[in-house]
């Protein structure tokens, strides 16, 4: 059981031209809606991350208390919850509850899906020469 993604053009800002990235479509599910949403896995992420836009949109629960964490931008206040993920492509269809990290910043800021609950759920296979990503879902 695999599903098999090619990887996704982005604009960056001037001067760096577009590159490719290891995206994948997901489905963001809150307890008011859902969101069909561009992800980039990010193996070098601890949680999956999402602007609070989002969160707020589909109902994430954010009473608790923002905590600090840290990353290659610096730190940045996050709202710890939790979110389904459901990813599918062809017949193959999953869903996943995450530890999510909510964070306070431009809409703009790409959701991240992290190792913690989601890569726990796959063996995943970065292709870069072929510019795909494999999940294969474990038991």
């Amino acid at each position: 059981m695999t599903l098999t993604f090619k990887y996704k053009k982005i604009e960056r800002p001037a001067p760096l031209p577009p590159t490719l990235y290891p995206i994948i479509p997901v489905t963001l599910k809150g307890n008011k809606k859902h969101l069909d949403v561009l992800a980039l896995l990010d193996s070098g992420a601890d949680f999956t991350a999402i602007p609070k836009g989002i969160a707020e949109y589909i109902g994430i629960d954010l009473s608790r208390k923002p905590e600090i964490i840290v990353g290659v931008g610096g730190k940045i206040h996050a709202i710890p919850s939790k979110v389904n993920i459901n990813v599918q492509h062809g017949h193959e269809n999953y869903s996943i509850s995450a530890e999510v990290r909510v964070m306070d910043v431009d809409d703009k800021f790409p959701v991240l899906i992290g190792r913690k609950d989601f890569f726990e759920k796959f063996d995943i296979t970065f292709k870069e020469k072929e510019k795909r990503v494999i999940l294969k879902k474990v038991s």
